[in-house]
């Protein structure tokens, strides 16, 4: 499985690699559109990432905008991304309005408000490891 952490706090962008690493292999990016760049770069390479985690308030290019780019991206370029790439939102605040633009317009697999517990990420990772099983003929 690979993994798009996107966080611009570095404590916060150690603390999911320590807990995201046991699940496959992590790449991360400061900001939006580091995010949109390693994601595009990493379709070109035909190794797209699986699942992104990704913050919303970050300099440059917030989460959201971020994911609605790479979402356009994925759009142009299904023939070669068979399945996009599950985003789990985390932010700091509880805005609905951001809630509603996560899952209705940039279609997010989850959404996760900090502090982010050890418990709700693996929680998420089961999710993930369902959502990616092979599903029978």
């Amino acid at each position: 499985m690979r993994i798009l952490i996107v966080e611009d706090d570095q404590l916060g962008m150690r603390y999911l690699l320590s807990v995201l690493q046991p699940y496959g292999e992590c790449q991360t990016a400061v900001n939006g559109k580091e995010a949109v760049q390693a994601y595009c770069q990493a379709v070109e390479e035909s190794a797209p990432f699986d699942v992104i985690f990704m913050d919303i308030m970050m300099p440059e290019m917030n989460g959201l905008d971020a994911l609605e780019r790479i979402r356009e991206f994925e759009l142009y370029n299904a023939h070669r991304i068979p399945k996009g790439a599950l985003a789990v939102m985390a932010t700091a605040t509880s805005d609905s309005q951001d809630v509603v633009r996560a899952y209705c317009c940039c279609s997010a697999f989850g959404y996760l408000i900090k502090p982010i517990q050890v418990p709700e990420v693996q929680g998420i990772m089961e999710r993930v490891k369902l959502e990616l099983a092979p599903q029978p003929v």
